[in-house]
């Protein structure tokens, strides 16, 4: 039970980011709030290279809603073994990590409190249903 909370949780945060992702793609104009605060066009919004990786990053987080439902068993019978689902999870927690410690190490104050506490909990979550539950 413990391990499908924590499997919900993850894929909650990833959703919200995927989310967040999208919007930026779509020239939401929150683009101080991601690369670090330094690439947000004069309106806010990203320039097209970084929408681009935004879509991608939206893409990748929708990959791990399901590597994470599969590894914590919230999905019967998922798209991907359990035993693989955990060694990405293993992974990923040690990229999550990396990416908390940029987002600490930011200048910007919403990357840095709103996205380091959520990279903080993702890492957290991957690394609990990677290498522990």
């Amino acid at each position: 039970m413990l391990t499908q909370l924590v499997g919900f949780f993850a894929a909650f945060l990833l959703a919200a980011n995927a989310l967040f992702q999208l919007a930026l793609t779509a020239g939401v104009r929150w683009g101080d709030a991601a690369f670090g605060g330094k690439v947000a066009q004069e309106d806010g919004s990203l320039p097209t290279r970084y929408r681009v990786m935004s879509l991608v990053s939206a893409v990748v987080m929708g990959l791990l809603i399901v590597v994470v439902l599969s590894a914590s068993g919230g999905v019967n019978d998922g798209p991907i073994s359990a035993g693989f689902a955990t060694w990405i999870c293993k992974s990923v927690s040690v990229l999550f990590a990396l990416n908390t410690a940029g987002n600490l190490a930011s200048t910007n104050k919403i990357e840095r409190y709103v996205m380091g506490s959520a990279t903080i909990c993702l890492t957290v979550s991957f690394a609990l249903l990677g290498w522990f539950l």
